[in-house]
C-alpha cells in the first residue's frame, strides 16, 4: 500500500471527485442494510483509493485498527490486486477473499460516467460475508446502475476523465467485453444488435465514409445485396433516434456511408496504448473485440488490439498490470503469462498459488491432448 493522504490531500480529493455528490445516494441505497449486516460501505477514487466510508461506529474502529480507513489506498495489497483493484482495472464485479496482508474479505464494482465512458471510482463492500454472499455483489450492481443513472442525467460533473477520443465525440459505443455491444450517450446507456456494432465501428474508423460495397465488404462475412444493408442501415438509424444518440449530435449519413460523433473504446484502448498508460489502457479493455463477430474488419481488428494489449502487459514487468490482463478471459489460457505470474509473485501468495494451479491445469490440459 502507498503512503496514506493526509486530512488536506483527503478533502482536496472528495471535492474534486465526480461521485462526491452521490456519496449521500450511495449511503442511502446501501447504508442502513450494511450496517445491519455488521459490513463497511467504501467509496473510492479511480486509483483505489479510498474516500469514504459508511459504517456503524463499532465496524467503522474495528477497520481502523487493521488499517481501513478514509485516505488509504487498497487497490494494491501485497503486491496484488485486491476486490477494489480488480474491478477499477477490468471494469467487472470482483471478489477478493481475507488474506494475512488483506484482513477482510471486499466486494467491489467500478462506477463510471456514462455520457463520457469515464471512469469515476468504485462502490465497495467490506465485511466478512462480503466475499461470499452473491447478493453483495448484487446489490453493489445494483447500486452503481442507480449512481450512472444519476449522473447520465444531470450536468457534467467535475472531476471526470475527459475521453481520450475526438473531441466532438456525443456518444460512446462500448465494443471490448462480453457486455458489449452498447451505446452511452447523454440520455443513458442502449443495448446494440452485434450487426449494429459492426456498422458503427467500422464506420467510426472509416473518417472519409464508405460506399455501400465498401461497407459490406468490411461487415459481412459473405456477400449480401445493398437492399439488404440499406434496410439495416434504415434500422441502426431508428435505434439511434430511439437511444437519444441522434438528439445528442451523433450524424450517419448515405452517400457516401458517413459516422460522425461516436468514438468507441477499442480506440480510447489503442490511444492509452500508444502513449504509454498501460493501467488505462486495462481500465478501458474489457476484453476481446465484439467476441463471436465474424466481420472482417472486427476480426482482424480485434487480433491487433487483443495482441496490443498482451504485448504491452507481457513486456511492461508490472505485476498490477498482469493480474488485471490474467482476469480477462482471454487470458485464461495464456501459458505464457500464468508461468510470469508464477515466477513474479510472492510464492505462497493466495495469487500466487491460484496462478501456480491454473498453470498445473494448463499443463495437464496440454498433456491430455498429447
Amino acid at each position: 500500500m502507498s503512503e496514506n493522504w493526509d486530512h488536506t490531500r483527503l478533502a482536496a480529493a472528495r471535492t474534486a471527485s465526480p461521485l462526491a455528490a452521490l456519496v449521500p445516494l450511495a449511503h442511502a441505497v446501501l447504508g442502513q442494510a450494511a450496517r445491519e449486516a455488521g459490513l463497511l460501505v467504501v467509496v473510492t477514487e479511480t486509483s483505489g483509493r479510498v474516500l469514504w466510508l459508511d459504517g456503524d461506529d463499532a465496524q467503522l474502529a474495528a477497520a481502523e485498527a487493521w488499517g481501513l480507513m478514509a485516505g488509504t489506498d487498497w487497490a494494491l495489497v501485497g503486491g496484488e490486486l485486491s476486490a477494489i483493484g480488480r474491478a477499477l482495472a477490468t471494469r467487472t464485479p470482483s471478489r477478493s477473499e481475507a488474506t494475512a496482508a488483506l484482513p477482510s474479505p471486499f466486494a467491489a464494482v467500478a462506477v463510471r460516467d456514462p455520457r463520457q465512458g469515464a471512469l469515476c471510482g468504485s462502490l465497495a463492500i467490506a465485511g466478512p460475508t462480503a466475499a461470499r454472499d452473491p447478493f453483495v455483489l448484487a446489490a453493489l450492481r445494483g447500486a452503481a446502475s442507480t449512481l450512472e443513472s444519476h449522473l447520465a442525467s444531470t450536468a457534467p460533473l467535475k472531476g471526470a476523465a475527459a475521453p481520450v477520443g475526438p473531441s466532438s465525440a456525443h456518444a460512446l459505443l462500448r465494443l471490448t467485453g462480453n457486455d458489449a455491444p452498447t451505446l452511452d450517450t447523454p440520455h443513458g446507456t442502449s443495448v446494440l444488435s452485434r450487426r449494429h456494432a459492426e456498422i458503427l465501428a467500422v464506420l467510426g474508423a472509416a473518417t472519409s465514409g464508405l460506399d455501400g460495397a465498401e461497407l459490406i465488404e468490411r461487415v459481412y462475412a459473405h456477400p449480401v445485396s445493398t437492399v439488404t444493408l440499406r434496410a439495416e442501415i434504415t434500422r441502426l438509424r431508428r435505434t439511434l433516434e430511439d437511444s437519444g444518440a441522434l438528439d445528442a449530435g451523433v450524424v450517419l449519413t448515405s452517400r457516401p456511408y458517413r459516422l460522425s460523433g461516436v468514438e468507441d473504446d477499442a480506440t480510447r484502448v489503442a490511444a492509452h496504448l500508444a502513449r504509454g498508460a498501460l493501467l488505462p489502457a486495462l481500465n478501458e479493455y474489457g476484453g476481446q473485440l465484439l467476441p463471436g463477430s465474424d466481420a472482417p474488419e472486427v476480426v482482424a481488428r480485434r487480433g491487433e488490439l487483443s495482441s496490443a494489449i498482451r504485448g504491452a502487459v507481457l513486456g511492461s514487468g508490472q505485476t498490477d498490470a498482469l493480474m488485471a490482463y490474467l482476469a480477462l478471459p482471454e487470458a485464461l489460457a495464456d501459458t505464457e503469462a500464468w508461468e510470469i505470474a508464477v515466477a513474479h509473485l510472492p510464492e505462497g501468495s493466495t495469487r500466487w498459488a491460484a496462478a501456480e494451479a491454473r498453470l498445473g491445469a494448463l499443463d495437464a490440459l496440454r498433456a491430455g491432448l498429447g
